[in-house]
């Protein structure tokens, strides 16, 4: 493997290669902590904060990482201009490129996890606090009959006319 290809692997882990994934971790966790409030609304509009909130928070840790990224690879670049090839000058320019687009883009992944992680547990919260919906209960003829006697000597202009049986 050529210098510059030894530069690009190594670079791929810096030091704000952490962020990132401590910040989705984190932002589980509190999506996890917030689903225990009992108030629907409340804990409903501090989940969506949290969601964009956690998302600004990925998008800078990914752009900080990238950034770092292409940094190391600028600089070693400059310092070995013999040493490069025009493949590693392609990959410089589509890397620079990468820094506008890439935290966006993983930004935009961790919104979408965040989201699918406060559904799922939405869906769990419903399935563990549903009340139980018992059957209707039927009508024994007992009941029938009184209703039909109350029915035809009601009073009450709303009631719809007795049948005659």
């Amino acid at each position: 493997m050529d210098p510059f290809g030894q530069v690009w692997e190594s670079s791929r882990t810096n030091a704000f290669s952490w962020g990132y994934a401590a910040t989705l971790y984190a932002g589980v966790g509190v999506l996890i902590v917030l689903s225990v409030i009992q108030r629907d609304a409340f804990r409903r509009t501090l989940k969506a904060i949290a969601i964009f909130g956690l998302a600004i928070i990925a998008t800078q840790w990914s752009a900080s990482e990238i950034e770092e990224k292409w940094r190391i690879r600028r600089e070693w670049a400059d310092a070995h201009p013999a040493e490069m090839t025009q493949e590693g000058y392609m990959g410089l320019t589509v890397d620079g490129a990468n820094r506008s687009l890439g935290p966006l883009i993983y930004g935009f992944q961790a919104f979408l996890l965040f989201c699918v992680v406060a559904i799922a547990l939405f869906v769990i919260r419903a399935m563990m606090f549903q009340r139980p919906v018992d059957s209707p209960i039927e009508a024994t003829p007992e009941d029938e009959a009184k209703v039909a006697a109350d029915l035809s000597a009601s009073d009450n202009p709303y009631h719809p006319p007795a049948e005659s049986t």
